[in-house]
């Protein structure tokens, strides 16, 4: 566990291209991506990330990808055809995604959400301010509480 973070944070992952951390009374995974993320890593990330949320029961998923830059059309193609499906599976009910201020990444996830998440059982929001996409997900805590 990182001291910096307070007890209520467990850090799963800290490296060159993201930051994940769990909070498990919110049942919440945050992802802070930072910079460019190559195939190998990108994917690992998001598939650790996930294993996280199936093992820990997790509802909530922040992407904050303000640091993040583009993503490649390849990961793009398996993010949807690959990723969301195993996602979809997973029991989350919500993710607020902290948008990019790199141009490219934005394009990325516009393609990516708008191929992925006609399928996906669950909300997804957009957000400038964490403290409102954090808001936002635990709006509804205990009604997604009580119907898992």
């Amino acid at each position: 566990m990182n001291p910096k973070l307070p007890a209520t944070h467990v850090l799963i992952r800290q490296d060159d291209h993201v930051t994940i951390q769990v909070v498990p009374a919110d049942r919440m995974i945050t992802l802070t991506w930072t910079g460019y993320a190559p195939s190998v890593a990108y994917r690992s990330i998001l598939d650790e990330a996930l294993a996280n949320v199936k093992a820990l029961d997790l509802l909530r998923w922040l992407a904050d990808l303000q640091g993040m830059d583009a993503i490649m059309q390849q990961d793009e193609q398996w993010t949807v055809n690959d990723w969301f499906p195993r996602l979809a599976k997973s029991g989350l009910k919500r993710m607020a995604i902290l948008t990019s201020v790199d141009y490219f990444n934005r394009m990325s996830v516009d393609r990516i959400m708008s191929a992925g998440t006609a399928e996906m059982p669950l909300d997804v929001a957009y957000f400038d301010h964490v403290e409102n996409a954090k808001s936002w997900l635990l709006s509804s805590s205990r009604s997604m509480e009580h119907s898992v």
